[in-house]
């Protein structure tokens, strides 16, 4: 689902040419309601298929006998195609609400610049807990792997969703507040003005660290998943309390942040979020790997110890985006940052899915886990040590960005024009996607995943 965030940058364009009425962001806000709407509404109508395993008398799947229901693969496109229209309709709000609070930020004083944002985040976050709090409870059944009896269905929650989402549309008319512009310039001029934003060299350099620490945080290895499933027996309810325990710690991190670190220096800021979300993770996952402590309340500790770096991380890239923007560019500025961002993780994804698709025993192999051996236990350990290896490489980016506010603002003012950097970022997300795109597709489908420039394992049936 994240190549959809690659459309922020059309989207931001979009809203930043094409206003409605003299409204750059409230129609986008309302059509995006509708969009999801749609979306929620042709999911909330069609039941699930059978599930993959056969279930036991009490409700557990038994993932030792063979699938009941191996050919529920080929039903998935019924359901991957509404939820891109769902994200895709998320997106475009996204888009619109951010470009309005960067258009607020900017009248801020430059000593509390950025305070609005982290009011905003915190509000946000709020929202996050109570989507955690509902699935934590009401999907908690054994068949989406939980410890409950009974639980909300797929089609229920997808319901729940729809109405929140009628609600929205006159929340979004009535109490949206967008000053009307008058006098819009034309589509040419807009790209006229954007282009000498991003040929900008210090804008550019920003644009390039998002791509590049992007890419190497999103490097990940494949054995995730079962590591937290298998070993550490992470269940649903427990994982969205730690859920909801990160985001109040985030909540927390960011009011604190607002308070007494708005002003302390970015680059110091993002080294440290990096190197103590890298240590934070570590630690419970190596325990976990070498069966020393397999303690889900323990394994899930670590994302809630995690979520202040996590959330420094986000809330800088944030603050580069308030200083970066120019104004009637508010779209532009947080779509273009956001698409070099997202650009990076399906290739890193790709990667990611050819590189440990190398590893032997397979790393996504549910009876590797089962047996669990001394030897795969190694295999999967050096895969973790690839992945930290590869997040700590993203403090080599530190360097193309300013070191506070100040900063950015000397750069975009003082820096030449790059025509050639800003192509080459330009080009960043253009040659990406498509390669993304491909390699994702083709590992989604049982024909063409077993191939290894994919991560598969090899296919017979093509040699």
């Amino acid at each position: 689902m994240r190549l959809h965030q690659v459309l922020l940058l059309p989207l931001g364009i979009l809203h930043d040419c094409l206003p409605i009425q003299g409204y750059k962001r409230k129609p986008y806000f309302v059509a995006s309601w509708f969009v999801c709407g749609g979306a929620l509404l042709a999911m909330s109508m069609r039941p699930l298929p059978p599930p993959y395993y056969c279930r036991q008398p009490n409700g557990d799947y038994d993932m030792h006998l063979p699938p009941c229901n191996p050919g529920i693969h080929a039903e998935k496109n019924w359901y991957v195609f509404p939820l891109c229209v769902l994200v895709a309709g998320v997106q475009m709000g996204v888009v619109a609400g951010e470009g309005l609070l960067l258009q607020y930020s900017k009248s801020e004083p430059v000593a509390f610049r950025g305070q609005m944002k982290a009011e905003f985040t915190i509000v946000t976050m709020a929202g996050s807990v109570t989507s955690s709090a509902v699935i934590g409870i009401f999907m908690n059944g054994k068949e989406y792997l939980g410890t409950f009896d009974w639980g909300l269905s797929f089609n229920g929650l997808m319901t729940v969703c729809l109405v929140i989402t009628a609600l929205m549309i006159p929340i979004s008319l009535l109490c949206v507040y967008e000053p009307k512009r008058m006098g819009q310039p034309s589509c040419r001029t807009h790209f006229q003005s954007s282009w000498k934003l991003v040929k900008n060299r210090g804008v550019s350099s920003v644009l390039l660290f998002a791509f590049v620490n992007q890419f190497f945080a999103s490097i990940s290895t494949t054995a995730a998943p079962m590591v937290r499933s298998q070993w550490a027996g992470v269940k649903v309810l427990q994982q969205q309390l730690f859920l909801i325990g990160s985001t109040v710690m985030m909540m927390v991190a960011t009011w604190i942040y607002k308070v007494c670190l708005l002003q302390t220096s970015w680059r110091k800021a993002l080294m440290v979020a990096i190197v103590t979300v890298t240590l934070c993770d570590a630690v419970p996952t190596f325990l976990a790997v070498f069966g020393i402590v397999r303690d889900q309340y323990f394994y899930l500790g670590e994302e809630v110890v995690g979520a202040v770096p996590s959330t420094a991380l986000a809330l800088v890239t944030n603050l580069m985006i308030i200083e970066l923007s120019e104004p009637g560019l508010e779209g532009l500025c947080y779509g273009l940052i956001g698409t070099l961002m997202n650009a990076s993780q399906p290739v890193s994804t790709a990667l990611s899915n050819q590189l440990f698709g190398l590893f032997r025993p397979s790393l996504s192999e549910l009876q590797n886990y089962i047996a669990d051996t001394l030897s795969f236990r190694a295999t999967v350990a050096w895969s973790y040590v690839l992945t930290y290896v590869a997040s700590l490489l993203g403090m080599c980016a530190l360097p193309l960005i300013p070191r506070q506010k100040s900063d950015a603002q000397k750069w975009k003012k003082e820096s030449r024009s790059s025509p050639i950097l800003a192509s080459f970022v330009l080009a960043i997300p253009s040659l990406s996607l498509p390669y993304g795109v491909t390699v994702l597709l083709l590992a989604s489908q049982p024909q063409t995943a077993c191939l290894r420039w994919v991560g598969g394992p090899g296919c017979q049936h093509f040699t």
